[in-house]
């Protein structure tokens, strides 16, 4: 054979496994539409008690304000903000959105300690609290804050009046705004003035709400809600929270997008109000830097006797001008005063005097004048007068006196002079050190005015940042800004009714194919004629036996055109296949039906082939060779103990014509000889030879001689006398006789203990998947009819 006819062989057996593995299933093809029509059955039940739930989404962004709500320094020079808000980190906002704080705002806010049931005996709704005519308030006490109620049941029994129910707790009746004591539980139970819908309040007139601990609704909420960013480089915010409810699940997202607008804005104000405190601590700090500066500036004025260093040092250089110039002058007349001093000393006698040569001294000047006078007048006379004269002698007294008086006069005026000069070289001198010292004192002058400067800008800036802060702090720009509020998807997330119909049909299938696959898995028994061909291949199956129905015939009749008819006729045609060449025409054939244990129907089966073969006119005889637990007597209604084989081979005087029971199964042609009675040795019967001399007459005088034999597992007396038999008929039974039993009748075969073995598979479902209508239904018999078309999978 060549690669490629190997590979076609090799999937063709694959895809005949396939075909054969589906049509065991689909032989329980009830069982899986039962599983699928329960699975659906569950499934429907499933979604129409079970609570809906439903996913609400919100979008937020968080805005990135820079320096808002900080104090920023940019109107100093090179400064930069002292706080920075500009970034924005989105997992740390996730967190806040998520935390504890918030959602216990958003219980206190929305009221969540309360939660309201409809009262219904399968599927209870939640209600949203805003919905309710009523409000539950709870008095908190440790009772309160350490676990939640249970679900109290509450009945409007009037306008103003209601009853309580509980089965531990009892019952309890009320009024609206009464202050109640229900078991450890303090509440009280207010009446909306808000008129309720019409529709609505019928059905909430009887509810059940119970108190949830603070600590149960923070992790509910925490539990149902997530938080995630749209993007990496987005600053947006997608919040979606899962709930029965959706007006709830809105309120809930909705204020929580509140609360963290609100926290954000309380922490702006926050900021700006420290920033206002931080402020105005400087401004005390720089209130007294200044004053101290101030004060400061004041005493070194004082000191160094200034108003102003510019307008001082511009008095003080004029003041050095001045003094220098007045000692010129000084200088200058000192000088003309001396020449005249000179002259004087040096004159001749009566000699006129300088006049108008500079000195300022008027006495001096008026002296010389009333001397240059008289020296005129005196030479006037001497023209007509001498020396001698009186008037000549008193004008001369008069120019000594006037000498004199000049001569005092230009000595006090010098002296005045050096006096006036030595002043003003001192006050030149000190205007000159005043002068050189300015340098020191402007530097000085101007450290005290640039630290006064700074204080005085810092001052003025805080000022300004004060008023600004308060601004922020009375009106803040919100943290967030709202992409989506609160929205819900019409379709409910759970339970996905087309995945949970689609799963009901998968585990529907699924359940009857598992309990199958785990009985087939468990099953070790021999069910179909491909079992036998799989474990005996060198054996030929000779005939399929159906299972008897409950009001079958054992036994066919002549003229029998049932089901197990058909079969065995089949049978009867493939027994010919097995007869012996060596054989004498006139010489019956020998055939053995046995079987590995007891309980396969081998007399079953011996008894109608015997039957079958009889119906064509053929001499047959049945013999009943199981010595040890004989069968053949329960179908002729005879005593097991009545004479039979065992009287033959122990009584050498008894012939074969005394043990024969003559139409017995009313066959004119169809003789039985029992077993007898049971012997305590029968190997020991089977080989005394008298056996032999029993099938060598039996073979001479009928055409068919059928011996039903014992099992061969069980005893040995099968082997025996298996050299006698021309065929063997080994009986298997589907779903009876295990598979590891298959390994003995292989052993028989390959040691050749059993002459021309065949396999009969006896019990063969009627509506199997190799049932016997595959193998000779065909419309043969009466009986059977035609396939219907449900039993597709039937072949």
């Amino acid at each position: 054979m060549t690669e490629q006819q190997q590979w076609d062989k090799d999937e063709a057996e694959n895809g005949e496994d396939l075909k054969n593995l589906l049509y065991r299933y689909f032989q329980y093809w009830p069982w899986f539409v039962l599983g699928v029509i329960l699975s659906v059955t569950t499934a429907f039940l499933y979604l129409r008690y079970s609570t809906e739930v439903y996913s609400t989404q919100a979008k937020i962004k968080i805005l990135d304000e820079s320096n808002d709500g900080g104090l920023d320094l940019s109107g100093l020079s090179g400064s930069s903000s002292l706080f920075n808000l500009s970034k924005v980190n989105l997992e740390n906002e996730i967190q806040i959105v998520k935390s504890r704080r918030l959602l216990e705002r958003v219980t206190q806010a929305l009221d969540l300690n309360t939660a309201y049931y409809s009262n219904a005996t399968i599927k209870s709704s939640l209600y949203y609290n805003q919905d309710m005519p009523v409000q539950v308030t709870w008095i908190q006490n440790d009772t309160t804050s350490q676990s939640s109620s249970p679900l109290i049941e509450f009945h409007a029994t009037g306008e103003n009046a209601f009853s309580l129910k509980e089965e531990t707790l009892g019952n309890l009746k009320g009024t609206y705004g009464d202050t109640l004591h229900y078991a450890d539980y303090a509440l009280r139970i207010d009446k909306k003035t808000t008129p309720i819908k019409s529709s609505e309040s019928s059905d909430k007139d009887n509810f059940l709400f119970r108190y949830v601990s603070t600590e149960s609704a923070i992790q509910g909420l925490s539990s149902s809600m997530g938080v995630e960013p749209i993007g990496d480089k987005s600053h947006v915010l997608s919040l979606s929270i899962q709930g029965s409810n959706v007006k709830k699940n809105e309120a809930v997202l909705n204020e929580l997008i509140k609360q963290f607008n609100q926290d954000g804005i309380e922490d702006k104000r926050l900021v700006s109000k420290r920033t206002q405190e931080f402020v105005e601590e400087r401004l005390v700090f720089l209130v007294q830097e200044l004053d101290t500066v101030e004060e400061g500036m004041v005493t070194y004025k004082n000191e160094k006797d200034l108003i102003d260093v510019q307008a001082n040092a511009t008095q003080l250089f004029g003041k050095e001008a001045e003094a220098e110039k007045k000692r010129f002058e000084v200088q200058t007349q000192l000088a003309v005063t001396k020449d005249f001093q000179q002259f004087l000393e040096n004159q001749s006698s009566y000699e006129l005097l300088p006049a108008n040569i500079g000195i300022s001294d008027a006495s001096v000047n008026e002296l010389t004048g009333e001397y240059n006078q008289l020296i005129l007048e005196r030479d006037r006379l001497l023209i007509s007068a001498t020396s001698e004269n009186p008037a000549i002698l008193n004008l001369n007294q008069e120019l000594g006196r006037l000498q004199a008086n000049i001569n005092a006069s230009v000595k006090a005026y010098m002296q005045s002079l050096q006096i006036t000069l030595n002043s003003l070289q001192r006050q030149e001198g000190y205007s000159s050190g005043k002068l050189g010292g300015f340098p020191q004192i402007e530097k000085e002058v101007r450290s005290i005015t640039r630290q006064r400067e700074i204080k005085e800008r810092l001052y003025l800036f805080l000022l300004q940042k004060r008023e600004e802060a308060a601004l922020s702090y009375a009106v803040t720009a919100p943290t967030v800004k709202v992409v989506d509020y609160a929205y819900t998807s019409s379709i409910p997330i759970s339970p996905k009714r087309q995945i949970v119909m689609l799963a009901s049909l998968i585990i529907g299938v699924l359940i009857p194919f598992g309990i199958l696959y785990v009985l087939f898995l468990l099953d070790t028994k021999v069910n179909t004629k491909g079992d036998l061909q799989k474990k005996l291949a060198n054996l030929s199956v000779v005939g399929e036996i159906p299972q008897l129905t409950k009001n079958a015939k054992a036994v066919i009749g002549a003229n029998d055109r049932s089901v197990l008819a058909e079969a065995f006729r089949i049978l009867r045609t493939n027994l010919n296949y097995f007869k012996s060449p060596n054989d004498l025409k006139n010489r019956g054939q020998v055939v053995f039906v046995t079987s590995t244990t007891k309980g396969e129907g081998k007399t079953f089966v011996a008894v109608n082939l015997a039957n079958i073969l009889a119906a064509t006119k053929k001499k047959t005889l049945l013999i009943g060779c199981d010595l040890r637990n004989p069968q053949v007597h329960t179908y002729i209604n005879k005593d097991k103990n009545y004479k039979g084989v065992s009287s033959f081979l122990h009584n050498a005087s008894v012939q074969l014509e005394d043990l024969i029971l003559k139409k017995a199964f009313n066959f004119e042609n169809l003789d039985v000889m029992l077993s007898g009675t049971i012997p305590p040795n029968p190997a020991e019967l089977l080989l005394n030879g008298r056996f032999e001399e029993l099938i060598e007459e039996a073979k001479s005088k009928y055409d068919y001689v059928i011996i039903d034999t014992a099992p061969t597992i069980l005893v040995t007396d099968t082997l025996l006398i298996s050299k006698y038999a021309d065929a063997t008929m080994y009986m298997v039974r589907a779903g009876y006789t295990d598979v590891k039993l298959l390994k003995h009748i292989e052993e028989l075969q390959k040691h050749r203990k059993l002459n021309n073995m065949g396999i009969v598979l006896n019990g063969v479902k009627e509506d199997g998947a190799y049932g016997y209508n595959y193998g000779y239904g065909y419309g043969y018999s009466e009986e059977v009819k035609k396939k219907p078309l449900w039993k597709f999978w039937a072949r």
